[in-house]
């Protein structure tokens, strides 16, 4: 009898949900962990997994744990006792989503910033959680949804990068795939994508239908043959806000979470697949991803080099205002959107050591809930001109 395979889910919150009822509710013989850290909240979100995938009639063991990620020994102890195979980190100490629920005035400032400088509030949960990691001698392959195109390579120098993240260059392929059917009046499943592309393109690519001033790398198969210069690449991308168009916001983690089973399921139950991921073995940005019982491998489109891939992927990471990583793990900060939570926080950052980022997650988490609280007490507060700020 071959024994059961294992994924334990650290974090309890929307996605870490979701994810765990489509593992629940798909294949059979998994054993499933929930840690969160409400007792309560963990374990209504475990029942209704668990009873979930018995009402469809899937032969899955859901369980679930507490601990807090930053209570490492405790959370090192809840690894330890699971033995998974596979760890699911959702962990964030403030949700992408979270500035979309300001008056719209207050988001749209914010907005500007783009995503770069909120780094500090992805990266420490999975900083804390791939100590634990490390701390329980865990051999279990680690995947990580909280900004993976730049969490990764700022712990890599740390030897605390997880393997491989989910979502972003993942959450535009199957819009992507769509399209060039439509255009080539093929089956849909007749298409393969290969795409690179950072956090940041795959973001805009949803709204506006092109990658701005970043640069993207896109392949598209039929049959297996390269048929990208068949295809208006304006048109199809152009579907993405159109034909294809999906909602966003919280309520849009269905796709983050499809995207994430799309990689824990064949990790899971030692499949063989390729897949599209970020942040994949410390990288910057986004790949084609190769998952299979011997391990994760980049797959690059033929006639594409790896330098080629890397440059892409760095000019999304400048768009999205993270100048560089540099190979110890310092971050620095593109001006402009830096600014942009200078004149609208408070929070003054241009650069960021590793052992720095811990100060600025609190930083930021403490401005952002003064920012929040002023702009929902004070209606005249949000729509105020602001003076620049030099950073």
């Amino acid at each position: 009898m071959v024994d059961s395979r294992k994924a334990m889910v650290i974090g309890a919150g929307d996605l870490g949900s979701r994810v765990l009822q489509g593992l629940a509710s798909g294949g059979s013989g998994r054993e499933l962990r929930l840690v969160g850290r409400n007792a309560e909240a963990t374990l209504r979100a475990a029942n209704l997994a668990a009873l979930s995938s018995l009402q469809t009639g899937h032969r899955n063991v859901v369980s679930e744990a507490v601990s807090d990620l930053f209570d490492v020994d405790r959370t090192a102890e809840t690894i330890s006792e699971f033995q998974p195979d596979v760890i699911f980190l959702t962990a964030s100490l403030q949700s992408w989503w979270v500035i979309s629920t300001l008056p719209q005035p207050a988001f749209q400032r914010l907005y500007r910033a783009n995503f770069g400088p909120w780094l500090p509030m992805h990266l420490i949960p999975v900083m804390y959680a791939m100590r634990a990691v490390r701390a329980a001698g865990s051999d279990a392959v680690v995947v990580n949804a909280a900004f993976p195109d730049a969490v990764h390579p700022a712990l890599a120098a740390a030897g605390l990068s997880p393997h491989v993240g989910i979502g972003n260059v993942a959450n535009n392929v199957p819009g992507i795939q769509s399209s060039a059917a439509d255009l080539l009046g093929v089956d849909v499943h007749r298409i393969d994508v290969r795409f690179i592309a950072h956090h940041y393109v795959s973001h805009r690519l949803s709204r506006t239908g092109d990658s701005g001033a970043a640069d993207m790398i896109l392949r598209l198969l039929l049959d297996g043959a390269d048929v990208t210069d068949r295809l208006d690449l304006a048109e199809l991308l152009g579907a993405l806000p159109g034909r294809y168009r999906r909602t966003g916001g919280r309520d849009g983690q269905v796709m983050t979470a499809a995207s994430a089973l799309s990689v824990l399921a064949p990790l899971l139950d030692n499949l063989e697949a390729v897949v599209h991921a970020p942040g994949p073995l410390g990288r910057i940005g986004g790949y084609p991803v190769s998952l299979s019982p011997s391990g994760i491998k980049v797959v690059l489109p033929d006639g594409v080099t790896e330098a080629q891939a890397d440059a892409a992927n760095r000019s999304g990471q400048r768009c999205d205002g993270i100048t560089e990583i540099t190979a110890d793990g310092t971050v620095r900060f593109e001006p402009e959107p830096a600014g942009v939570l200078a004149e609208e926080l408070g929070y003054h950052c241009t650069q960021m050591r590793l052992d720095e980022a811990e100060d600025c997650a609190r930083e930021i988490g403490e401005r952002f809930a003064a920012y929040r609280e002023r702009v929902l007490t004070d209606p005249g507060y949000q729509t105020r001109p602001r003076l620049a700020v030099t950073v």
